[in-house]
């Protein structure tokens, strides 16, 4: 078997947990947060920390960017920009309240 990066599972197993946590608390979060669809928000609800840690060590990572690399372009080339912070909280925000 090769040999786990565990950057990787520490990655992974911190994602899942929040994500848990978020579909446990407030599954419309985790939807728009994360970018889950409702029935992967239920399912991440129900496991143990047990199949957290079997899911995380994987040896891939399991998540992956939340927006399309053209914004991630923008996000470096404006660096720490708080404008764009805010603009990415509204919507995100507004996107939560269209759930409700």
């Amino acid at each position: 078997m090769p040999l786990v990066d565990q950057e990787i599972v520490d990655l992974n197993l911190f994602w899942l947990i929040k994500a848990r946590e978020f579909a446990r608390e407030n599954r419309q979060k985790a939807v728009v947060v994360l970018g889950l669809d409702n029935e992967l928000a239920d399912n991440l609800s129900l496991l143990s920390i047990d199949d957290l840690n079997s899911i995380a060590r994987t040896g891939v990572l399991l998540f992956r960017p939340r927006f399309r690399p053209t914004l991630w372009r923008q996000l470096i080339a404006r660096g720490s920009n708080s404008s764009l912070s805010v603009r990415l909280h509204t919507l995100l925000w507004a996107a939560g309240e269209k759930c409700n």
